[in-house]
C-alpha cells in the first residue's frame, strides 16, 4: 500500500512541477558559487559608517536563497570564516555555532548532537548533496562514526537546526549539517598555494600543505577543479607501560612521546560540462585517508589533565579511509529546475583496542598481560535523488525522489593470548561478525504559498519506507564459550514526516515566523529473544518479543525573528523552540533473564532559545555574538531503561556560547591587515545518565583563538594562537568496543596552545 502511495505521489509531484508551472515565473536558481555577496548601501561610501554586512546565499531548503530570507534556524560559516577561525576538524566548528555539540573522541571520531537531541544518528551529515551517515551503523562503532572531511576549498558550512525530515529524511532529527565545496568555474584560471607551520605546548611540530587548481578546458563549456591537502600533526599525550603488578599504575618507562599523532591526506577532484546554458554535469571524485597513531586520549588514573598520560601495553593506531564518487546533473525544462545527484560511498575504518587492564580486572591472573581487540567496519552506501524546483503565481514549490542502498559490516575480534589459554582454551575472548543491509525510498515535497504581501505559508511532507536484514555470528568466552549460530533478521516501516510554517516579512529586513514540523530517526531489526525473558517482556506490557524497534520521532514548535537594521550593517537572529521526543530509541536491561536489547521506551522533552547578532559599527571594525540555552529532560520511562524522569540528556550542555571581533586596517593601497579574536564558552554536560558511574560528568570550559593577519595583492598570511589561555576541555569520555572497568577512565583531551604562521597564495 505504501508504495502505491510514494509512487502515485511521486508521479503527481513531478507531473506538477515539469508541466503546470508558468515560464513567467521561477524560484531564484543562482549560479553563484560563493555563499556571499556584498549588498549595495547608500552606507558603503561612508567609512566612518561601516559597510553593509555580506549577504550569504544557501542553499538549505535545496534551492538557492538569501540566508535571511529563510524561516528556520540557520547558522552558517562560510570559508573566509573557516580560515580566520582556524578551523580543521568538525569539533573546531562546532564551537563556533552554539547549539551544535561535537562529541569527538578524536580527529575523524565524532558524533553530532543539535538542540540536545543526543544519540547515535541524530543529525544529518551532508558533503554537499551526500548524505555520509545512511542506513543504522554497525555494531562495531555504532557512535563517534561521523568523519572529519577536509575544510579546504569549501564554499561554507550550513547548520539547519531543528528536524529536517521533509527535505533530508531519516537521521535528520534534530538538524543537518552540510559542508559546500566550491564547484568548477567555466570561465577562470586559478590556482591557491597554502601552508601552515606550528607548534604544540607539550607536543611538537605541526605542518599542513594545501594546493587547488581550477582550469577551463573549453573556455565556458568544460572545466577540472583539483584540490589536494596533506597535514601531520603531533600528539600532546605520552603512553607508558602498565604496571603488570597494578593495572592502575604504570612503569616509569621505555616511553612514547606525543603518541597521538595524526597524518591525513587526499584531495578532490570535479568536473563539469555545461553544452548549454540550460543543462550542467558535474564528476567528482573524493578521496581521504586518516592514520591516527594513537587515541586522543588520557587515562585517570594515573593521569591528568596537568599530566596527561596513557597506560597501554599494545599499540592502539587506527585508520580512516573514505572514497565518494557523485554525478550531478542539472537542467531546466521550461521554467521548472531540475536535479539529480547520484553518489556511492565507500568507507572503511579500523582501530586497536588495548583491553589488557580490563580483562586483568574481570579475569585475574599473576599478572596484567598484554591482549588486544581489534575492530573494523565501513560502508557501501549508493544514494539517489532527483528533484525539481519552480513557480506558478503565487506558489513555490519543490519536489523529489530519494532512493538509498546502505550496506555496512563489522567486525570485533578479540583473541585468546597464550597466558590466558590454560582459563580459556582455545576460544576467542570475544568475536563478532555482522552485517546490516538498508533500503530506503521516499517521496517528498515542500510549497511556500505567497498569501498576502510579506505573507507566506509552507507545506511539507516526506512519505517513506524502509526495510532492513541484520545479520550476526558471536562467538567467544564472553559470549558463554558458546558460539551463536549466523542468523538474520529483518525489519519494515514506513511513515511521513511533514511541517507546517508561516512567515510573514513586517518590512523587507524584518521577518517572523512560526514553524510545526516531525523529525524521525530509523529503526532497524533485533536479535531473538531467549524464551527465559517471557516473563520480563510480560511486565513491560509486551504479550510477545518484538523483532525489531521502531523510529522514534519528534514534533518541533518554533518561533523566530530575522532582521537587519542601520543600513544591514546589523543582523539580529533569534529563535526559541519546544521539541516532544517520543519513543526514544532505548538500551534495555531486562532483571530476571539478563537480556539487552533496544526498545522504544519514554518520552522526552527539549526547549530552548538560539541568538545570533553580526554588526559592523565602523568599515574597520566586526562584531559578532551568539548564544544557545537548552533543557533537555526525560519526561517518562520504563524499569529497566536508561534514566529516570527529570534527569538531563546525555550530552547536552544547558549554554553555549561564541563571540568574535575583528578589526582591519589598510597600510597601504594594496596591503591590509587585521586583528581577529574568537571566544567560545560552553557548560558542563553529563555523558550517562547513571549518577555513580565514573563517565558521567564532562565539566564546562571556554577556548579563546587570536589571529593578526595580512593580506598583500595575491598573497595573504597569518599568525595566530589557538587554545591561547591554553585551557583543557574534555570532548568526550569514550566507552571502550570492549569492556570499561569501573575504577579508571578514559578522557578525551583538546589540543593545548598551538602557535603558528599560514601562509597563502591565490592566482
Amino acid at each position: 500500500m505504501v508504495t502505491k502511495i510514494v509512487s502515485r505521489s511521486a508521479l503527481l509531484a513531478l507531473s506538477l512541477a515539469v508541466t503546470a508551472l508558468s515560464p513567467r515565473h521561477g524560484v531564484a536558481q543562482s549560479t553563484t558559487s560563493s555563499a556571499t555577496v556584498t549588498q549595495a548601501s547608500s552606507s558603503a561610501a561612508d567609512g566612518s559608517k561601516g559597510q553593509p554586512l555580506e549577504e550569504i546565499l544557501v542553499t538549505a531548503r535545496k534551492t538557492t536563497e538569501r540566508l535571511q530570507d529563510i524561516p528556520m534556524s540557520l547558522a552558517v560559516v562560510t570559508s573566509e570564516g573557516i580560515e580566520k577561525t582556524g578551523a580543521i576538524t568538525l569539533e573546531d566548528l562546532g564551537r563556533a555555532v552554539p547549539g551544535l555539540t561535537i562529541v569527538s573522541a578524536a580527529p575523524g571520531q565524532n558524533s553530532i548532537t543539535l538542540r540536545g537531541l543526543s544519540g547515535n544518528y541524530t543529525v544529518g551529515f551532508y558533503l554537499d548533496d551526500t548524505p555520509l551517515t545512511v542506513g543504522i551503523g554497525n555494531a562495531e562503532q555504532p557512535s563517534n562514526f561521523d568523519m572529519d572531511p577536509a575544510l579546504f576549498d569549501l564554499d561554507r558550512v550550513e547548520v539547519l537546526r531543528g528536524p529536517q525530515g521533509t527535505l533530508y529524511g531519516a537521521s535528520s532529527f534534530g538538524g543537518t549539517v552540510r559542508y559546500i565545496t566550491n564547484q568548477p568555474n567555466l570561465n577562470e584560471t586559478h590556482v591557491t598555494a597554502k601552508a601552515t607551520l606550528s607548534d604544540t605546548d607539550g607536543g611538537g611540530f605541526n605542518q599542513e600543505v594545501d594546493a587547488l587548481m581550477n582550469q577551463p578546458i573549453i573556455p565556458g563549456y568544460v572545466a577540472v577543479r583539483a584540490m589536494v591537502f596533506e597535514r601531520d600533526y603531533s600528539g600532546y599525550i605520552d603512553r607508558y607501560p602498565t604496571d603488570p603488578n597494578n593495572y592502575l599504575a604504570v612503569l616509569p618507562g621505555p616511553i612514547d612521546g606525543n603518541v597521538n599523532t595524526e597524518h591525513t591526506y587526499g584531495g578532490r577532484v570535479a568536473i563539469e560540462a555545461k553544452p548549454t546554458e540550460a543543462f550542467s554535469a558535474t564528476l567528482a571524485a573524493y578521496y581521504q585517508r586518516m592514520d591516527l597513531a594513537a587515541p586522543f586520549t588520557f587515562d585517570s588514573p594515573p593521569g591528568s589533565f596537568d599530566d596527561p598520560i596513557q597506560s597501554r601495553l599494545v599499540p592502539e593506531p587506527s585508520t580512516d579511509r573514505v572514497s565518494l564518487y557523485t554525478l550531478t546533473l542539472q537542467g531546466d525544462v521550461r521554467s521548472v529546475h531540475l536535479t539529480s545527484s547520484t553518489s556511492y560511498l565507500d568507507r572503511y575504518v579500523f582501530d586497536a583496542e588495548d583491553d589488557s587492564k580490563s580483562l586483568d580486572f574481570f579475569f585475574p591472573q599473576p599478572a596484567v598481560y598484554p591482549t588486544a581487540l581489534y575492530a573494523e567496519a565501513g560502508n557501501h552506501d549508493f544514494v539517489e535523488e532527483v528533484r525539481g524546483s519552480g513557480s506558478v503565481g503565487p506558489v513555490h514549490a519543490l519536489a523529489g525522489l530519494f532512493y538509498a542502498h546502505a550496506v555496512s559490516y563489522g567486525t570485533l575480534n578479540w583473541p585468546t593470548t597464550p597466558q590466558y589459554v590454560p582459563s580459556f582454551g582455545s576460544e576467542p575472548v570475544y568475536y563478532n561478525w555482522n552485517d546490516f543491509l538498508d533500503v530506503q525510498k521516499a517521496v517528498f515535497g515542500e510549497v511556500n504559498i505567497d498569501l498576502a504581501p510579506g505573507l507566506q505559508a509552507t507545506l511539507g511532507d516526506r512519505i517513506y519506507r524502509q526495510s532492513q536484514r541484520y545479520g550476526v555470528y558471536i562467538n567467544g568466552v564472553l559470549n558463554g564459550g558458546v558460539a551463536t549460530p549466523a542468523s538474520y533478521s529483518t525489519s519494515e516501516v514506513s511513515g511521513s514526516t511533514p511541517k507546517y510554517g508561516l512567515s510573514y516579512h513586517i518590512s523587507p529586513d524584518v521577518m517572523t515566523y512560526a514553524t510545526v514540523s516531525k523529525g524521525y530517526r530509523e529503526g532497524g531489526p533485533l536479535f531473538p529473544f531467549p524464551s527465559t525473558c517471557a516473563r520480563d517482556l510480560a511486565n513491560l506490557g509486551l504479550s510477545a518479543a518484538p523483532t525489531a524497534y521502531k523510529p522514534d520521532s519528534i514534533w518541533n514548535y518554533e518561533l523566530g525573528a530575522k532582521s537587519q537594521w542601520l543600513d544591514h550593517r546589523l543582523t539580529i537572529n533569534g529563535a526559541v523552540y519546544y521539541i516532544d521526543w517520543t519513543n526514544i530509541q532505548q538500551t534495555v536491561t531486562l532483571p530476571i533473564c539478563s537480556f539487552v536489547f533496544t526498545g522504544n521506551f519514554g518520552t522526552a522533552s527539549s526547549k530552548g532559545t538560539e541568538f545570533e547578532i553580526d554588526y559592523e559599527p565602523t568599515a574597520a571594525l566586526k562584531l559578532g555574538l551568539s548564544f544557545s540555552y537548552n533543557d533537555a529532560k526525560l519526561t517518562s520511562t520504563i524499569p529497566g531503561a536508561q534514566g529516570q524522569v527529570g534527569q538531563t540528556l546525555e550530552y547536552a550542555p544547558r549554554w553555549m556560547g561564541a563571540a568574535s571581533a575583528e578589526y582591519t586596517r589598510d597600510i597601504t593601497a594594496d596591503t591590509s591587515a587585521y586583528l581577529r579574536g574568537d571566544f567560545n564558552t560552553t557548560s558542563h554536560e553529563f555523558a550517562t545518565f547513571d549518577t555513580t558511574s565514573i563517565y558521567r560528568d564532562i565539566g564546562g570550559y571556554s577556548l579563546l583563538n587570536l589571529r593578526l593577519g595580512v593580506k598583500h595583492n595575491a598573497w595573504r598570511g597569518g599568525l595566530f594562537v589557538s587554545n591561547a589561555l591554553d585551557k583543557h576541555a574534555q570532548t568526550e569520555l569514550p566507552i571502550a568496543n570492549g569492556i570499561d572497568i569501573p575504577t579508571q577512565r578514559t578522557i578525551a583531551l583538546n589540543r593545548p596552545r598551538t602557535i603558528g604562521l599560514d601562509m597563502r597564495f591565490d592566482y
